[in-house]
């Protein structure tokens, strides 16, 4: 592959794995290139009834590429997380923003680590952590500056949607092929990934009243998973997309070790190491797609819109329901609409909405309060770049949700700035 021609690719990687951050490059030689990418931001959230300043989506990420024999290109592209501001924080409301609960106080994370070989006519294969073949679609809603990506399905269970696969999926293998036509172009993403993590099954009530049911480690996880999308470019003014994902995963939820306690005063106390469980099942996510417009914050109109069916893909805070688990069935939607104007494109009016209820008669029946989940917020946002690679920002979210979604959703006001390498 020549130089000019991976060039382009490390711009459109980074465009869609790091935002809109640019490629710089550390090393170019005859048979390497180096490159990184990356940004700094932060904000300062009132929200919750409390102001702090706050660690937005921070990372550094390295691509390195190089030719190999008959027309293949390889490399790997390796990318941190980082939490410069503060290392533990509570205050979280972001999607793709917020890390996966066993990183959250560690300063720097990983968010991708993968390989790929990829070659004109047969298309690009990766392995390793990953955007997931879902996010092909959802992407395309998840430009908010603070907020966002929390009723698309990509972020599964409250996590970067790494054990499920439609977010930055864990230990995943994946395959991309793009083929061009005259005026527009299809993209097809496929991905596999197997046994990623434990399943940590709690039931409260399981047994009667104060009784708690605990799925051993390694006796429940998450198992077979995979992951196709299929894209749609057509030039049509500024450009037109159109869009369907399809993710699913095993729930391996059998064991024959489970342990059961009884809950008094708060403590437990062990009544049984053997109780069995049988409640395999799968947890899918479906979602459709469509933008149109150039790209997010590029001068002129985008709108983007994204509408998900899942399974099993959500979970509601602990202790919102009685005897049964926390997963519940869901539709939701999204989107994310900019106005951008003035020189060098400096000005941008942007705003958009995340709606997600539960569409499960048996999980609403066992909340313990409100008779349904909803989670609905609304946001309005103001971006000045400042040049290239500096951006001031204002956005603000007016929350909707009810009851038992408030501790995943609030009202919030955040002015922030984003520096990018």
């Amino acid at each position: 592959m020549h130089k000019n021609t991976r060039r382009q690719w490390l711009a459109a990687a980074a465009l869609l794995f790091v935002g809109e951050s640019y490629a710089v490059p550390i090393y170019e030689g005859t048979d390497v290139t180096l490159s990184m990418t990356g940004y700094f931001t932060a904000h300062m959230v009132n929200s919750y009834g409390e102001t702090i300043m706050q660690d937005g989506a921070s990372r550094i990420a390295f691509e390195l590429d190089t030719p190999a024999y008959g027309g293949w290109d390889t490399g790997f592209h390796l990318e941190w997380g980082v939490a410069a501001i503060s290392a533990a924080q509570d205050l979280i409301i972001q999607g793709d923003q917020q890390v996966s609960p066993d990183n959250r106080d560690l300063s720097l994370y990983l968010r991708q680590g993968n390989a790929f070989a990829e070659h004109k006519k047969w298309g690009r294969f990766s392995a390793g952590k990953q955007w997931g073949a879902y996010y092909e679609v959802t992407y395309i809603t998840d430009w908010y500056n603070v907020s966002g990506g929390l009723a698309s399905g990509t972020y599964s269970f409250g996590t970067d949607g790494g054990s499920t696969g439609s977010g930055r999926a864990d230990s995943a293998l994946a395959w991309r092929k793009t083929w061009e036509f005259k005026s527009s172009e299809f993209k097809i993403a496929i991905q596999r990934a197997a046994h990623v993590a434990d399943l940590n099954i709690n039931i409260r009530d399981f047994a009667g009243p104060n009784t708690l049911f605990v799925c051993p480690p390694r006796d429940c996880e998450f198992g077979q998973s995979h992951g196709i999308a299929m894209v749609y470019r057509a030039k049509v003014g500024k450009g037109l997309m159109l869009g369907a994902a399809y993710n699913r995963v095993k729930l391996d939820a059998t064991t024959e070790n489970g342990e059961l306690f009884a809950i008094e005063n708060g403590e437990l106390t062990l009544i049984s190491d053997r109780v069995p469980l049988n409640a395999s099942s799968n947890t899918w996510a479906s979602a459709i797609g469509a933008y149109y417009g150039g790209d997010p914050f590029t001068k002129g109109w985008y709108a983007g819109a994204v509408v998900q069916r899942s399974q099993n893909n959500e979970l509601a805070p602990v202790g919102s329901v009685a005897g049964i688990t926390n997963f519940f069935n869901a539709k939701g939607s999204e989107s994310f609409i900019s106005y951008t104007w003035g020189a060098n494109d400096c000005y941008s009016l942007y705003g958009g909405h995340n709606y997600l209820v539960s569409d499960d008669p048996a999980f609403d029946a066992a909340l313990l309060e409100d008779n349904r989940y909803k989670l609905a917020q609304y946001y309005l946002g103001f971006q000045y770049q400042w040049n290239k690679r500096v951006r001031l920002y204002w956005e603000n979210a007016f929350d909707a949700s009810n009851q038992v979604a408030h501790p995943e959703a609030s009202d919030f006001i955040a002015v922030g700035f984003r520096i990018d390498i």
